[in-house]
This record gives C-alpha cells, structure tokens and sequence, in this order.
C-alpha cells in the first residue's frame, strides 16, 4: 500500500496543542525512532551534493525540523530558539553539532501520520511523523478495507517502510518550507474539492491521456519528446477549457505546490545514483546505496504515475472521492516541470510569482497555435485511445455514483444514533475548518461528506461543533444540515450549561435545541 501523507488544511492551527508539559524522563531519553536522524542527515548530505540540481536556491540543510510521534515525543532540530515547553535534547544525535530541543507526553500535532509543515512560534518548519505513527495510520485503514486486500498488504510485508521514500518524503515536505517562503500565499482552496467534477467521464478520460503522454514523452528520444510535448499541451488546454475557472486554478496551484515537491523526489531519482550515502545509511533496513537502484525507481515511478493519474485502482481507499484527483496532480505538476527542463530551462525563475503556472510555462514555450492545438489533440486522441477511455471512464461514472449512495445510506440507514445538526434558524454558514482534502467525497452541488480526520466545523465565533474522533460527517449546505451517526445514545446527548453538549464523539458548543424521536436525534443550532 502506498503510504499516505494527510495534510490538514486549510486550519491545521487548530490541530495544536499549547500545553507545557511536565517532564518525567531525563532529556536525553529518545522514544521516537532514532533512525529519522540518519533519514535527515541523508537527506542534508544528498542536497549538499546535487545542490543545483535538485532546485537552484533551496538549502535544505537550513531548514528546521520537527520529528514526533503523537502524545509521545518530539523533536526539534536546527530550530533558531529554545520554544516555550521545550528542554535541550543531550541523547544520541549523527547530526553533529546540530542543536536539538525535545518535548515528551505532549506534542504539537496528534494526529498520526502527518508529514507536513507549520509554524512554531512563527518560524516555519518540516514535520516528519515517526515511522511507528505512520504504520498505525496504515493499520487503522487496512481495517477497513477488504479482507483480500488486507492479506496481500502483509503477505508482501508492505508495512516496512520503505528508506527511498522516506528520503524522497522528507525532501518533498522540506521544499514545501522553501516554497512557503518565496511565495507564501500561493496555495489552492482546498474547499473546491467539494464542487470538482470528479466522476465526469470526458475529464477523467482526458486526465488518463494526459498521464500516458507525460510517460511517453520523459521516455522519448530528444526529437519525440518535443511532438509528445505538443501533444500533452493540446489535451491539458482541451481539458482545461471545459472546467470552471475556480477548478482550473486548484489543478494550477496544486501542480505547482505538490508538482513542484514532487519534481525534487524525480530530480533525486534522475541525478543521484552517483551519491555516496552517509556511514550511517547501513542501519537503515532496506537500503542498499543508489546506483543501479534510482533508474529503476524513475522508471517505476512513471509506469504508477499514469495508474495514478487513471484511478486504475482503489489504492487511496477513497477511489471516486477527492484522493486521487489530489495525488494525480502530484505527478502531473513534477512531469510537467520536468519536460520545462527542456522547453524552457530557466523556467524556475518564473515560477515563484503569482499566477504563473507549470501548464502555462509550457503553453508560452511551444507558442502552438489554435491550429496546431486542434492537429495534436486529434492526433492524440486516436493514439491514446480516447474513445474507450471514454466508455471506460462511463462505467467509472455508475459505479461511482452508486458507491457514493451507499456511502450516503451507511451514514441514514444506521442501527446507532442518528445525528442531524440543522443550522437553518442561524444566519451564517458551516465553515469545514479541519479536515484533509484527501478525505472528501462529493454527494451533490452542495453536499460532500468528511472523513479519515476528525472535522471541526465552525458556525462563527465561539459556535462550533469539533469532533474528537474520525467518522464520516454529510454536510449539506443546502438543506443546512450536518449529519453522522454514533455509538452514545440518545439519552446521553444532553445540552449542559453553557451552552456545551459533550459525548465521547464530538462536542457541541452553541445554543441549541434537542429533540428525540427513537434513535434519531435532532439539535437546532440557533
């Protein structure tokens, strides 16, 4: 199973915790996996090396780093200060003479799994969850997951982690850091995935196209590569002009902040066979040097990518929601940058400033003309097949709708409680404030259901409803309605002053009104 990284945007403030914690342990006792310390040094002596290659003006080696494992530890490497509730860190560290801070029993994240960036105490930094965290986010979705599927996941012993995509992950996460400072607010709305057409059979057939040609094109001699160019341009400007323009500027954002990552893990791959790796990389399990390893890993990354792109599988466990149209623009951006190494070379130099994007960078390189748009998309689409793409992306489009109808009934045909949270009697909206774009399943124009995170929604100041664990929340905004079910019953759904309705699921803080009828419970927001 591929490992997934959850981002907890647009709000992941509200994640984090602000407690000092009282310490129970010498400093310098470590409870997290050392061996994310050798992955960083790694890491650093591998920027080092390729330096320009990678990204001309990033320094990795700079930036600082949060390690944690939820409620249990965390540390703080090349930060600039001792923060608030931290103590000096005086146990084992390859890292030299790096300064290193830690917290135990509390952390700032506490959710598992999240390999992102944030602020701490204004200074933004890469966080990277301990290993054992990201396996016990994978073990709680095999769960849920067929039986089969479950079977091959520990038959090919696909819960040990994988050291080259733990280094192309911290890359990936680190440039994020780079990219937060040299253009701070250039990032995509991420509630827009709650509107995009993700079942629509004539996108989603052109969207395979567009993965097939980007591996053709990085695999073709130097002369075809540039016909393969002008044939991803042709379909990319086709595809894009049938969206709104909101939806066009989340694929463009995305490319650029996730396709961008994605570039310097491709960049690592094309350029570091030659590296030496670090003494310490001989502790890592599963690491056995670059050479001879990295070409295959590109070549392999590839052939994933057009799967990727396609939804030819169920890999994300979220197969017609939000996951794959978010992860395809991954690969998509670092594909699309990769060709700009050849069409336009300092392309880089652009790339930082608003609304420049990879797709319009390559347009502007190959200056075709709306005739030779029409000639190469034609041409495309009796190459890639596009006719049966389309009859295939139809049957997608029925299954789809029908699993979302079951999702929609596993949620009001519940043998637990029933929960309807109306907000019709308030006068302003329900704000989806946490929740991962990952996890978003479009129901309707105006209805979508969250899930894999625990939601915090927030009415307005002070009103709001957080829960505390991960179950599927149906937020309607045109009935104005938010629905879910849990195990508590209807008896203990008890509003206590002031104005606080608290369950082991969730708690409620605003006025409201309860009625009861049977296992369904209904709570009138005011």
């Amino acid at each position: 199973m591929k490992k997934i990284t959850f981002m907890l945007w647009p709000l992941l403030a509200a994640t984090l915790s602000c407690s000092t914690p009282v310490y129970s342990q010498d400093p310098g006792e470590l409870r997290i996996d050392p061996l994310m310390m050798v992955l960083l040094k790694e890491c650093r002596s591998i920027a080092t090396h390729l330096g320009d290659e990678l990204f001309p003006g990033w320094e990795f080696q700079k930036t600082p780093v949060l390690f944690y494992r939820p409620n249990v530890q965390e540390l703080l490497i090349h930060y600039p200060h001792k923060p608030k509730g931290f103590a000096l860190y005086t146990g084992f560290s390859p890292l030299d003479e790096d300064t290193i801070y830690i917290r135990t029993d509390t952390t700032l994240i506490q959710y598992d799994d999240q390999n992102t960036s944030t602020d701490i105490e204004g200074v933004r930094v890469l966080v990277v969850a301990d290993p054992f965290s990201t396996m016990r986010n994978q073990l709680q979705d095999i769960i849920g997951r067929p039986k089969e599927f479950a079977g091959d996941w520990l038959k090919n012993w696909n819960f040990v982690p994988d050291p080259y995509a733990r280094l192309q992950m911290i890359l990936h996460e680190g440039f994020h850091v780079y990219q937060d400072r040299m253009a701070p607010d250039k990032e995509p709305d991420e509630g827009v995935v709650a509107q995009y057409p993700l079942l629509d059979p004539e996108n989603n057939a052109l969207y395979a196209m567009e993965g097939s040609i980007l591996k053709d094109a990085l695999l073709a001699s130097d002369s075809l590569r540039l016909e393969k160019t002008k044939e991803f341009v042709a379909v990319r400007t086709y595809r894009q002009s049938r969206l709104d323009s909101s939806c066009v500027e989340y694929e463009n954002l995305n490319e650029y902040l996730e396709g961008l990552a994605k570039y310097v893990e491709y960049k690592f791959l094309r350029a570091g066979e030659s590296l030496r790796p670090t003494k310490e990389m001989v502790y890592v399990v599963g690491f056995n040097g670059y050479r001879g390893i990295l070409r295959k890993k590109m070549r392999n990354a590839l052939e994933n990518m057009v799967n990727i792109v396609a939804v030819n599988d169920d890999r994300f466990g979220n197969k017609f929601g939000s996951g794959p149209l978010r992860f395809r623009l991954y690969d998509l951006g670092a594909c699309q940058a990769l060709l700009l190494d050849y069409t336009m070379p300092r392309w880089k130099e652009k790339i930082f400033q608003p609304n420049v994007y990879l797709a319009d960078l390559l347009r502007e390189s190959l200056a075709m003309t709306p005739g030779e748009l029409q000639q190469y998309l034609a041409e495309a689409r009796a190459e890639y097949h596009y006719d049966e793409a389309y009859r295939n992306k139809v049957e997608f489009e029925k299954e789809g709708k029908q699993r979302i109808e079951e999702k929609v009934a596993s949620i009001l045909k519940t043998d637990k409680t029933l929960v309807k949270v109306s907000y019709a009697g308030s006068s302003t909206d329900a704000l989806v404030a946490r929740y991962t774009p990952f996890g978003v399943t479009q129901v309707g124009r105006n209805s979508a259901i969250y899930e894999m995170i625990p939601p915090l929604i927030i009415f307005k100041k002070g009103v709001m409803l957080d829960f505390k664990q991960s179950i599927p929340v149906l937020v309607d905004r045109e009935k104005r309605q938010i629905i879910f079910s849990v195990s508590t019953p209807p008896s203990k759904l008890v509003v206590d002053p002031p104005n606080r309705l608290i369950i082991d699921e969730l708690s409620l803080t605003a006025p409201m009104e309860i009625e009861r009828n049977g296992k369904e419970v209904l709570i009138k927001v005011k």
